[in-house]
């Protein structure tokens, strides 16, 4: 059982594939139901004007309009992504609207840890992130937990974690089409494991059935 929810390899080829194929018409789902949840977990990272956030994954930058609305152009919105279809689709929106402060990276999320911010920051300058958004990933992404530890460590003290994503404890047919169009499994313990990892944790539910939350918290000193 444990194999089946952390995922495999294979599985996430397979949800690669998928993406590079809808990311042309992604955010037309994305933005409809989404929309609500999406504009909570984003006020609750908390972000200011010349901070960084980090977006994982960044899909096709649907939150960097979102991000801009605090930063202002200011800071660094960095972008990972394991689909290079959605990763383009994110480079048309930054180009497209001349935004500067935006690093995308293809990238696989269970190498993004301190090694690899010590090598952004050698390339960009000291990198302190202050904020990270796991946006609609971690239930299909292997490794999930691991993931989750590796975001909290490359994260400031007194930093801010928010995770949008799908939970639906029982199995039922709704479970079952947001499996076939997710990709990925919607009964993982997500929040439930963030809550043991961080402090001010909190959880709100959206859309049919709640099985949508947002879960926040802030990294201890």
């Amino acid at each position: 059982m444990e194999a089946k929810m952390d995922g495999t390899k294979e599985e996430q080829q397979e949800a690669i594939k998928y993406y590079d194929k809808i990311s042309g018409i992604y955010d037309l789902i994305s933005n409809w139901y989404y929309k609500n949840a999406r504009n909570y977990a984003i006020k609750n990272l908390q972000l200011k004007k010349g901070q960084t956030v980090m977006n994982l994954p960044c899909g096709t930058g649907v939150n960097f309009k979102y991000f801009q609305h605090y930063l202002a152009g200011s800071g660094l919105i960095i972008g990972i992504d394991l689909s290079s279809g959605m990763l383009n689709q994110a480079k048309r929106k930054r180009d497209r609207n001349a935004w500067t402060n935006i690093d995308l990276r293809l990238a696989n999320a269970t190498n993004i840890d301190q090694r690899w911010l010590q090598g952004l920051s050698e390339k960009k300058g000291q990198v302190n992130v202050d904020a990270i958004f796991c946006d609609l990933g971690l239930s299909g992404l292997p490794e999930w937990r691991r993931i989750i530890d590796n975001m909290i460590s490359i994260l400031r003290p007194q930093g801010r974690m928010v995770i949008l994503d799908w939970y639906l404890e029982h199995s039922g047919m709704l479970a079952e089409f947001v499996k076939w169009i997710g990709k990925g499994e919607v009964d993982r313990p997500i929040w439930q494991y963030l809550e043991t990892e961080i402090s001010d944790f909190q959880v709100k539910k959206f859309g049919i059935f709640k099985g949508v939350f947002v879960a926040s918290g802030t990294k201890e000193e």
